[in-house]
Formats: structure tokens, C-alpha cells, sequence
């Protein structure tokens, strides 16, 4: 630039280097779409190839110019400096950029956007541990932030020289084009949502800032027909009598602990993953089918010990309402002993299901996952040694953690070789061989089954086994792109490879192999049955039943994410509801099924479960 960059210059000049400017910055955009592109079905890009190219051109163009008209734009008219003008775009698309990349990484692996649930955890207390990553992952983004930074600095002297050396006819041209598309798009879009055709009205939920018009309102006023199908969820807001009516309870005395590890996959529970666990199941029940009620830890562990769906979280935290299990543990003398690993703070569970205890809700001592996961089973050895012969009847939940975030200790090799050293989640993505990454999640596995070992041990030792309930579960499964759709971990869909986990019940007595499929729903009413003796029928206060309940044959299951419910149903479909008022519908297999017509039946049959308790 050949002018004095503090001087005033001219702002027609520098509002053309901001477009110009923009412009560079929608390739980076475009490449960074790349993430997104490829996750869109072959079907739908086979059927309709340009128009979905015109559809992600215009938008992510569209996008690369907001940070201009909301930013930008003000600021080089108030400040008429260059050097001001360099410094606001540069730093506004390195964040953009940064925050995009996110996005693009978060959508991938779980299909939904950056949102207010994954902010909330981000900023809540303990968010280094529900986002656990290594110092040179840490140093990795530091030099990619740096490295943006450098790149806008020179976009930003390359359009300034463009300026001096093109025409405005060139961007007026630009912007024409781009206009008559942008037109083109939207009003193909008014006719896919008028015709429902699934395949592009999805395409909304692909990319980030995504705003279709939508005519059907319109096009009906004037009498134009509309196919049409929205489904109105709301869950919010509700008062509830829970439980039903006052529970009859006749407790036995006996002691109850839950061991649960963050993000189980059933498939681990074996002879060579988990050996100590395997070994202790034989002389338990073991449930082979067994859901979760979410594909995330807040809910997961929500309808573990409410028996109750997700949806009524928010709710209950707001009116800090207890699982009526913990209530009546305290009001029978119970001794509550919680061993979180990580912070039960977030997701706050100290908020509704231990909010009678929750000063036991703080993470184990420890930097990692692994450290405060030891410190959790030795805590409760030396509760358990502690104890007196005439100490109160215990509840206690060990809550492990080193499945979720995967850090291994540095003198800790595994079994399952080769594995990588830590969860590499930026090599992540379609056609990834999941091989070395799904052996680190096996050796962690392995190291907690030791751990697991030592406490089943102990109980055993000082001869409590007989008279201690144990069950031994995962709060939601793990996903290693098990269905070769591009999705890792959990959070994304309501497959089984993330929804089901192990569920080991031990009451010292019943030994069944159970191929029924049983739900986190069912094991409240189990545990009020065999520890308080609860002549209630469950549905006084659970949508499950008993998980020894042979009668209890489902015919869909009832689950939920941050962004939806999901209907699991005997044929193989899953339906997706989105608390937006969308839906998509899968096979089994998450392959999509655009033509199946959405079943009212099935959401008349999950609704009804789930108002049980509203007043």
C-alpha cells in the first residue's frame, strides 16, 4: 500500500479492498466447506449435482461478506484508516475462520452445529474436562491461529493492490452474478420445501447460518397446495406430579453401588477388553440389549436414575426436582457416596439428580482423566475400609472418565496394538481406518477393568458382595464410525454404536442372560424393588418397568440429544424429531430414507410417554 497507513484515505477505497478482501477469504471459506460437502449422501448430490453446488457456493460466499457488513463496514467509515481497517479485517476473519473450523470439525463428528449446549459446556465450570486435549494439540491450534493471522494480513495487501489494478465493473459484475444465483437457489428452495422434498430441505441442517426461505405460508394464503409436514415438539416449561402418588417403600438394607464409565461401548464388554468385569458378570445378569436413554452424558446419566426421558432435564433442574431413588435412599438413612471423576458441575447433575448431595459433586483430584479415574477407585477403598460394622447402608457411584477423554498414562502401552497415543480428533473424518484409534479406546477400557478389579475386590474381601447391589454400566456408548458415515464418539445419532451399552445387574441372586431389549428407563424400578422394596407400580413414578420384567416387550424406544428426540423402532427406522420442527428418518445403518412418510403414530405413542407426568 502505497499511502501512509495511519493517514485518512479514501472509504470508497477501502470499502472495494474490504469486498475484494472478502472475496480472497470466501476460498478459504469454500475449502474449510470441504468438511461439510462430503458428508451431504451420495443420493441426494447424484440427483441433483448443481443445484447443491450453487447452494453451497452462494451461502458460504453470502457468509465470508457478513463479518464486512456488521464490523468492517462501521468501523472504516467511523475510522477512515487503513492500518484500522487492516487490523478490524484481519482479526475479525481469523476468528471467523477459527470459529468455522470448529464448527465444521464439531459438525462432522456429531451433526449438529456449534449451539447453546455446546457453549454452555465450553464456558460452565470444569469445561477442561469435558474438553480434554494434550499440550501439543494446544500448541497445534495456537500456530494455526497464527498462521491465519499472517495469511489475512496478506490477503488484506493483495486486495488493496487488486484495487489499484481492476475495474469496479468487475465487481459489479460479480455482484450481479451473484444475486441472480443467490435468486435462482432460494426460489428452487421455496419449491422443495412446497413439494417436501426431504433430500434438499435437509441440506439446511448441513451448513452453518442457514436460512432458506420458506414460502409454504404464502404459497397456501393464495391457494397454492403445499405438502408439508412440520412436527411442533415443545417439552419446556411444564409443571409435573412426580412421583404420581406417595411411594409405598419397605427397604431391605441393602447397599447399592453403580459403577458407570462416560462412553461405554457394549462391544468392550468381553473376555479380552474387560476380563475382570466379564469375569464378575457371569455371576450377575447380564442384559445384552441394553440402551441407553441418550446419546450424551447429562441425559444419559438423567434417565439412568429417574427412569424418566431427557426431555424433562431442563425442567427439573430448574425446579430442582430429585430422582425420587436418591429421595427416598436419604430419607431411609442411606449413606450417599459420590465419586465423580470428572465435575459433576457440567453438565450440572448437581442441579437435579444429585442435588441432595451436592457437595460431593467436585472432580477426583488429578490433571487427566486417567489420574482422577485412580483417585476414584481409591477413594472409595478407603471409604469402604472406613466403614464400622454397624455404619448405615451406602449408595455410592463411581463415575469414570477415561474413555471420554482418552489419555493414556505416559508408562501405560495396552494390549491393543498399534494404538494411537491420544484421541487425534482432527485426523478424524470419512474413510478414516479406525483401527488405532479404537485400540487406544480398548486399552483405556482395559486399564479401567483393573481398576474395577481392585474395587470388586475389596467389596468381596470384607464379605459386603451379599449384601450390596451392583450394577456396572456406561452412561451412552462410543462410535468409531462403525456405520461408514463419517461419525466418531457420541452426541450424533441414535445408532446403536452409540446408544448401546453394557448393563451388568448384580443382586446376588438372579444370573439371567437377557437378550430383551431393556433401557437406563428400567433400572430405577429395579433398584426400588430390590433395595427399597417399593410395592408401586413403576409407572408411578418411571416410563421403564423392571429390568427382569419379561412382559416388557418393546415395540420402539424412546431417546433424545441435545437437539431432538428419536424414535428407535422395531423395523430398523430411526426417527429423528428436531426441537426446530424438522425431522429426518434413517435406517438402522443411518442410511437416509427421504421417502418413508413420517409416522404420526410412533410420535403420538413417544408423546404420550412422555407427558405421563405432566400436571
Amino acid at each position: 500500500m502505497a499511502e501512509n497507513e495511519k493517514a485518512p484515505v479514501s472509504r470508497r477505497r477501502l470499502l472495494k479492498i474490504g469486498v475484494w478482501f472478502s472475496l480472497f477469504n470466501a476460498l478459504i471459506v469454500l475449502l474449510v466447506s470441504l468438511k461439510y460437502d462430503v458428508l451431504i449422501p451420495h443420493q441426494v448430490w447424484s440427483e441433483h449435482p448443481f443445484y447443491i453446488c450453487a447452494y453451497i457456493l452462494t451461502h458460504f460466499i453470502f457468509i465470508s461478506f457478513l463479518p464486512m457488513f456488521f464490523v468492517y463496514l462501521p468501523i472504516t467509515i467511523l475510522a477512515r484508516s487503513t492500518r484500522a481497517s487492516l487490523i478490524c479485517a484481519a482479526l475479525l476473519s481469523t476468528v471467523c475462520l477459527i470459529l468455522l473450523m470448529i464448527d465444521a470439525n464439531v459438525f462432522s463428528l456429531y451433526r449438529f452445529h456449534l449451539n447453546y449446549y455446546v457453549l454452555e459446556q465450553v464456558f460452565a465450570p470444569g469445561a477442561t474436562q469435558v474438553f480434554e486435549f494434550t499440550i501439543t494439540q494446544y500448541l497445534i491450534v495456537l500456530g494455526i491461529i497464527a498462521l491465519l493471522f499472517t495469511i489475512e494480513i496478506g490477503l488484506f495487501k493483495l486486495a488493496a493492490k487488486v484495487v489499484d489494478k481492476t475495474s469496479d465493473w468487475l465487481l459489479y459484475g460479480f455482484a450481479f452474478g451473484f444475486a441472480f444465483l443467490m435468486v435462482v437457489v432460494q426460489l428452487r428452495h421455496v419449491v422443495a420445501f412446497a413439494k417436501n422434498e426431504r433430500q434438499l430441505v435437509l441440506l439446511d441442517r448441513y451448513f452453518p447460518a442457514c436460512l432458506s426461505i420458506n414460502a409454504n405460508h404464502l404459497l397456501s394464503a393464495v391457494g397454492v397446495h403445499v405438502n408439508e409436514t412440520k412436527v411442533h415438539v415443545n417439552y419446556l416449561g411444564k409443571t409435573y406430579t412426580y412421583p404420581k402418588s406417595s411411594l409405598q417403600n419397605v427397604p431391605t438394607g441393602k447397599n447399592v453401588l453403580v459403577i458407570a464409565f462416560d462412553s461405554w461401548r457394549a462391544s468392550t464388554m468381553d473376555s479380552i477388553c474387560s476380563p475382570a468385569i466379564y469375569e464378575f458378570s457371569k455371576k450377575a445378569s447380564l442384559f445384552k440389549k441394553h440402551y441407553s436413554g441418550s446419546n450424551g452424558t447429562r441425559t444419559g446419566v438423567f434417565s439412568m436414575f429417574y427412569g424418566l426421558p431427557g426431555v424433562y432435564w431442563r425442567d427439573f433442574c430448574k425446579q430442582s426436582i430429585s430422582p425420587v431413588f436418591v429421595q427416598a435412599l436419604k430419607e431411609n438413612g442411606y449413606d450417599l457416596k459420590l465419586f465423580p471423576s470428572a465435575s459433576m458441575q457440567n453438565p450440572p447433575l448437581d442441579k437435579c439428580v444429585f442435588a441432595l448431595a451436592p457437595d460431593q459433586c467436585g472432580s477426583a483430584p488429578g490433571l487427566n482423566a486417567w489420574q482422577r479415574d485412580v483417585n476414584v477407585a481409591n477413594g472409595f477403598l478407603q471409604f469402604l475400609k472406613g466403614r464400622g460394622e454397624d455404619s448405615a447402608p451406602f449408595f455410592s457411584f463411581l463415575f469414570f472418565d477415561s474413555l471420554h477423554s482418552m489419555i493414556k498414562p505416559d508408562d501405560y502401552k495396552g494390549p491393543f496394538q498399534p494404538s494411537w497415543d491420544c484421541a487425534h480428533y482432527e485426523r478424524l473424518g470419512k474413510d478414516v481406518d479406525p483401527t488405532e484409534f479404537l485400540n487406544l479406546y480398548k486399552n483405556m477400557v482395559f486399564y479401567l477393568d483393573g481398576l474395577v478389579k481392585g474395587v470388586l475386590a475389596e467389596l468381596e474381601s470384607q464379605g459386603l458382595l451379599e449384601n450390596t447391589i451392583v450394577v456396572i454400566t456406561g452412561d451412552h456408548s462410543q462410535e468409531f464410525d462403525d456405520c461408514s458415515h463419517g461419525f466418531w464418539g457420541h452426541n450424533g445419532n441414535y445408532s446403536a454404536s452409540q446408544m448401546q451399552v453394557p448393563m451388568i445387574y448384580f443382586n446376588g441372586k438372579d444370573t439371567v442372560v437377557s437378550d430383551r431389549w431393556t433401557s437406563h428407563y428400567d433400572l430405577v424400578p429395579t433398584l426400588m424393588r430390590d433395595v427399597l422394596g417399593t410395592t408401586n407400580d413403576p409407572s408411578d413414578y418411571s416410563i421403564g418397568t423392571s429390568l427382569f420384567d419379561e412382559t416388557n416387550i418393546r415395540d420402539f424406544m424412546l431417546v433424545d440429544s441435545y437437539i431432538g428426540i428419536g424414535m428407535i423402532d422395531t423395523l430398523g427406522n430411526i426417527t429423528n424429531v428436531y426441537y426446530d420442527g424438522d425431522y429426518s428418518i434413517t435406517d438402522k445403518n443411518l442410511r437416509d430414507r427421504f421417502k418413508v412418510p413420517f409416522n404420526h403414530t410412533l410420535l403420538e405413542k413417544a408423546e404420550s410417554q412422555i407427558s405421563q407426568f405432566y400436571k
